[in-house]
């Protein structure tokens, strides 16, 4: 079976900081929070020396943050507590995966670390939260994922899993089907240890999540290319009792083993094999693939993606957003107009386009505001100051 590896590196970095924004940006905060409430729409703030741009949303997170402060997609989603006292644990984000994919950890950690001085931030050390690595290989187009092949420790049951079950042992693994195959396996259960193997094109595309295929260097409309992920989750109590990782220092140290280690414990077995001895049993080569590409130093890895294609993706998934809700309106306008087929096609785009011109160029237009309002949601998409 012939495997291509597509990508390697960190899809999850979460980190607290021991740390505080300064009262004057809390207050920034609080005023926009309640204007996004307001409106029901987050709110466009520049904070700090380094003049940090980035949305403040209407609600915030549990465990007593209240603001939650987004950077876009090459950026980070930052949460913060009302809190001024840098001796709490007030200061928390998690890079995008957009942002994880452009750059390397090295440059994520410098990044994260720089923007908290932009921001004004007095902070001191970090704690590791949850880290994901993930691997992406392009797959024969007759693979197909087979729970029954996945060998976990002997105590551990191997069964289908369609819904959330009250008390689960965490290294059942779950599915999700979509269709007659098994779209995808999950081991394990977080703040744990967990992974999940899964259709990555498929998610890709159902996520709109389209810069993936940049990173793949794979033509988004080729339905012949299979995109597997492999991927592994560490998270808090996995990190910090079983490893110890609590600091940047220590991660770089210790994930690879953290990783290494739980692939070691949950294996992918070959198609077709006969001996009842699971031991002696060889490999799927997607393990063997796997297994490769952990034997690295992760921390070395990166996409080659540059923030300019992310942005210049999300710049045309919004413009087209907005062309078929142009075009929905207009086939609701041409019913309401009753106009015929033949009408539609001869003269409508014109029409169209003469009624827009009139009330853009209308005295009393409010067809610049709605463009300022529609800028301030989608600046970061475009124009991130963040990467």
């Amino acid at each position: 079976m012939k495997i291509k590896q597509l990508y390697a590196g960190f899809d999850t970095i979460e980190v607290a900081f021991l740390g505080a924004l300064p009262i004057e940006t809390l207050e920034v905060f609080r005023e926009a929070k309640q204007e996004a409430a307001k409106l029901q729409e987050r709110q466009l703030v520049t904070i700090g020396p380094g003049n940090v741009t980035g949305h403040i949303a209407s609600h915030g997170l549990t465990g007593g943050y209240a603001f939650l402060f987004d950077t876009g997609p090459t950026g980070d989603l930052w949460s913060f507590k009302d809190s001024a006292d840098p001796s709490k644990w007030n200061i928390a984000v998690k890079p995008h995966a957009s942002a994880l994919a452009c750059h390397s950890y090295q440059e994520t950690k410098n990044r994260l670390l720089d923007t908290l001085k932009a921001m004004g931030c007095r902070f001191g050390t970090e704690s590791i939260r949850r880290v994901d690595f993930a691997m992406d290989f392009l797959m024969p187009e007759t693979f197909e994922l087979n729970h029954m092949q996945f060998v976990t420790h002997h105590r551990s049951k191997v069964s289908p899993y369609f819904e959330e079950k009250k008390e689960q042992d965490p290294n059942i693994p779950s599915l999700v089907f979509q269709g007659r195959c098994i779209g995808s396996v999950t081991i394990g259960k977080m703040p744990g240890r967990q992974m999940i193997v899964y259709n990555k094109r498929k998610a890709a595309i159902e996520q709109r999540a389209y810069y993936w295929f940049n990173v793949w260097e794979v033509d988004q409309k080729d339905t012949t290319k299979n995109i597997w992920r492999v991927e592994l989750r560490a998270g808090k109590k996995e990190l910090k009792d079983k490893w110890n990782i609590r600091t940047f220092l220590d991660l770089e140290n210790s994930i690879g083993d953290v990783f290494n280690d739980a692939i070691e414990k949950v294996r992918y077995l070959g198609d077709f094999q006969t001996d009842g001895n699971v031991t002696r049993q060889r490999m799927h080569p997607l393990w063997v693939a796997a297994t490769e590409c952990l034997s690295r130093k992760l921390t070395d890895y990166r996409a080659g993606l540059v923030p300019g294609q992310v942005r210049e993706v999300f710049r045309k998934q919004q413009a087209e957003t907005y062309i078929q809700q142009i075009s929905g309106n207009a086939a609701g306008l041409a019913a309401a107009l009753e106009l015929t087929d033949e009408a539609i096609r001869e003269t409508f785009g014109q029409y169209i386009g003469q009624t827009v011109s009139n009330r853009i160029n209308d005295p009393d237009t409010r067809f610049f505001e709605s463009r300022d309002r529609a800028q301030n949601r989608i600046i970061l998409k475009i124009h991130s100051k963040s990467s």
